[in-house]
């Protein structure tokens, strides 16, 4: 098991907080698949506005998560950094919501390449509430991205 820290996340993808949704890289294997996790903390500032007295996570940052586990998961395989290279989004595709995560939830991410062709790749992307065999699927999509070399 290979496991990188928020820390050395910075090193390959140039997010910071608060739209930085990496807490952890937990497993990988090259230019395959990666699974990180993210704690939603209760001051999350998302929650402010979505929605007031009853705060959820916002699909489209479940979905930007998945987005940056990949360009993680391409970095790493490439040997590239966030000095080196940037990921942009050029498709989202059957992005499917099936349960909320609230703040103090564990989102637990697992992103596969499907396919590449001139830096573009696409992807597919589960996110779950919680860890283990007690995590339950809270989001699905199917995704593409282009790799920008700086």
């Amino acid at each position: 098991m290979t496991t990188l820290p928020r820390t050395e996340i910075e090193k390959l993808i140039p997010h910071r907080k608060p739209i930085l949704l990496l807490d952890e890289v937990t497993d990988w294997q090259a230019d395959t698949w990666l699974e990180a996790h993210h704690f939603v903390a209760d001051d999350n500032p998302h929650f402010n506005g979505h929605f007031p007295g009853n705060p959820l996570l916002p699909g489209v940052l479940i979905v930007e998560a998945m987005a940056q586990a990949a360009a993680v998961l391409i970095s790493l395989t490439r040997g590239l950094n966030s000095d080196s290279a940037l990921y942009l989004f050029t498709g989202i595709e059957e992005a499917r919501f099936k349960n909320q995560l609230l703040p103090n939830n564990m989102l637990t991410l697992r992103v596969e390449k499907q396919r590449e062709k001139m830096d573009i790749f696409r992807f597919s992307g589960m996110a779950y509430v919680g860890e283990g065999e007690s995590r339950q699927l809270a989001a699905s999509a199917t995704f593409s991205a282009k790799l920008v070399r700086k």
